[in-house]
């Protein structure tokens, strides 16, 4: 099992490992450009205001390539299918395959191993592809979250037959490669037993129920024994490693099946607090960066399990109140549900989809419309404080018959990125402007003639609004306004076009066809497009490692530089931004000038090579 040193000993590996091990501590420190709740490129970096894009199963080279359409989207985040190793290879392979599903998208809940995936199979991409993401989104002030497996390990071949108790004969011997501490010791929750959702308090004890949700196996996938330290050391590394390529937050998968520190005595662990609460700890000192972490927890934590164990640590998915939306939108309910349906929670806690890759597949909701899904967006990421997420479908088919659903899938491949209604809805892209501009600066929703009215805004000279026809699309509305925060003017609705008029507190004008209108004075618009990367330096599209490990042969500059050794961008400060900037120029993703390249001979000994990385590094931990 990897241990917890200091990144710099990895000095001593050969220099394609030291420059990928290397980069991940540095390619991250670019990564925090503004102040919480300021805009960067138009999108706002409010964790409780993030609009998430799930980019569900698609590769990190389509999804670099997707950025500026994403960024034009007002999305302020993305959300990446599980990067660790796996049970199978991915790569070749499509979202449903055969009938019995093999090596479709499910393969990349199933780990082998917690580490970030090197393996060419991988329909996902390379490491090196990850970070050249990353750093792409970046750009554009999004930020990348990981959805993260770490409750369970992947199954052995022929599962479904297995009858045998022993959790080491239903696991996928790739464990034994890639975790071989976990492997060796069986460190998985024996005897092996299938979940039985024991949630009914009037026939279950806490105790059974705990122990059920806790200790017992999810889909047959053995369950790791994560009360371990041993266990948990792994799963810290793992998220270490992610926030050091720069990735920003995690959602975690089946978060409810790993215990807490709050469960009966028997039962709780510090799990949450050696790995969660640890790696933004380290994300916080080392990158001045506040993680988002939201936890999946469908409908109960369990008998006397309150949400609060879990909501304090992390946001959580709160589905009820997504039901109660989705049959608000049904049934043209002007009054949108607005409480957490989560008890003592409020809407900070919260993360709210307009669907699930969960609920999509199952056909739940496979079967919602587009009209339908605008209006569960608007009024989820229409409002301040709520982050929430939208499902990238694969396919535009709206269909809520299974079995047509998965045909339709067979001919999608691991690893597209298909421009469907995340990308051409005008009506998520007003959303989310609204959303991006009026973070953290309140809300208040009322209802008139069938419209559901969400003010933002913190005084009358800069407010905007949302309108959202919950009983069609098309209307024409005189609607007073409650607080009055929008002055009296001529607006654009940033949706359809139309023209709307408030006047003396009223608003007025046409909501146009996808049901939902925004307005707000013009003065707001953010001064930066976000349909374009800050202008930087074009570097070559090459991410292939160098041919040969020879260091570069420096020649010092005509004329004395006035910059220290190491200030390789020369902005008179030696950091980890120069570390990252050597490490490119090495594998010839930058090209230095020549006192570039005498600032980077940091070890003065005539040339540029990754010692001089690694040995910047060691004056930056105090260490000799």
């Amino acid at each position: 099992m990897k241990k917890r040193i200091i990144a710099v000993v990895v000095s001593l590996c050969i220099l394609s490992t030291c420059f990928i091990a290397l980069q991940y501590t540095a390619s991250a420190a670019t990564t925090e450009k503004h102040e919480a709740g300021a805009l960067v490129n138009g999108i706002t970096n409010s964790n409780d205001n993030a609009t998430i894009l799930q980019c569900w199963n698609w590769s990190y080279a389509n999804l670099k390539k997707e950025m500026p359409k994403v960024a034009s989207q007002g999305f302020s985040v993305v959300q990446i299918s599980p990067p660790n190793e796996i049970k199978e290879g991915t790569k070749g392979h499509t979202v449903v395959e055969g009938n019995d599903d093999k090596n479709g998208w499910w393969m990349f809940y199933q780990p082998a191993g917690f580490q970030i995936n090197e393996s060419e199979n991988n329909a996902l991409g390379t490491k090196a592809e990850l970070i050249d993401m990353v750093e792409e989104a970046h750009k554009y002030g999004i930020r990348v979250i990981a959805d993260s497996v770490i409750n369970h390990m992947g199954t052995c071949d022929g599962e479904s037959s297995k009858t045998s108790t022993n959790p080491m004969d239903h696991l996928t011997p790739r464990a034994k490669d890639f975790e071989p501490e976990i492997f060796n010791n069986q460190l998985f929750h024996s005897p092996w037993k299938n979940m039985q959702y024991l949630e009914d308090a009037s026939k279950y004890s806490q105790y059974d129920s705990t122990y059920d949700l806790t200790r017992n196996c999810t889909s047959r996938l053995p369950d790791l024994k994560t009360e371990d330290s041993r266990v948990q050391s792994a799963i810290y590394d793992y998220l270490k490693e992610l926030v050091d390529v720069g990735i920003d937050g995690f959602r975690f998968d089946a978060a409810k099946h790993i215990e807490t520190p709050d469960d009966i005595s028997s039962l709780k662990s510090d799990f949450w607090k050696n790995t969660l609460t640890a790696v933004k700890t380290y994300a916080k000192n080392t990158y001045q960066k506040d993680l988002l972490a939201y936890g999946e927890i469908l409908n109960t934590c369990g008998v006397n399990r309150p949400w609060s164990m879990y909501y304090k640590l992390m946001k959580v998915t709160d589905s009820g109140l997504f039901w109660q939306l989705s049959g608000a939108v049904d049934n043209g309910t002007a009054a949108i549900p607005q409480n957490i349906t989560m008890s003592g929670a409020n809407k900070s806690h919260a993360v709210i989809w307009n669907e699930s890759h969960d609920t999509y597949m199952d056909a739940n909701t496979s079967g919602f419309s587009q009209a339908k899904r605008n209006k569960l967006w608007a009024i989820t990421a229409g409002r301040d404080g709520i982050t929430s997420l939208y499902f990238a479908r694969p396919i535009t088919n709206v269909t809520s018959n299974k079995a047509t659903l998965k045909n339709a899938l067979k001919s999608v491949q691991l690893g597209a990125a298909v421009e469907t209604d995340w990308a051409t809805s005008k009506a998520v892209a007003g959303v989310n402007k609204l959303n991006n501009i009026y973070a953290d600066k309140g809300e208040y929703i009322s209802n008139a003639s069938g419209v559901t009215v969400i003010e933002r805004g913190t005084n009358e000279n800069n407010g905007g609004v949302l309108l959202v026809n919950m009983q069609g699309t098309t209307k024409s509305v005189n609607i007073t306004l409650q607080k009055k925060k929008v002055p009296d003017g001529t607006y654009k609705d940033a949706v359809g076009g139309g023209s709307f008029t408030v006047s003396g507190g009223r608003v007025s004008g046409s909501i146009g066809n996808t049901g939902v209108a925004v307005i707000y004075p013009e003065s707001m618009e953010p001064t930066q497009p976000a349909t374009e990367a800050p202008t930087t330096t074009a570097a070559p599209t090459t991410t292939a490692a160098p041919t040969t490990t020879a260091p570069i042969t420096t020649e010092a500059p005509t004329t004395m530089s006035q910059f220290e050794k190491g200030d390789v961008n020369r902005d008179k400060l030696v950091n980890i931004k120069d570390v990252t900037l050597i490490q490119k120029d090495l594998v010839n993703l930058i090209a230095f000038d020549t006192e570039q390249k005498w600032l980077a001979d940091f070890d003065a000994d005539g040339r540029e090579s990754i010692k001089d990385a690694t040995k910047i590094q060691y004056k930056l931990a105090g260490i000799s």
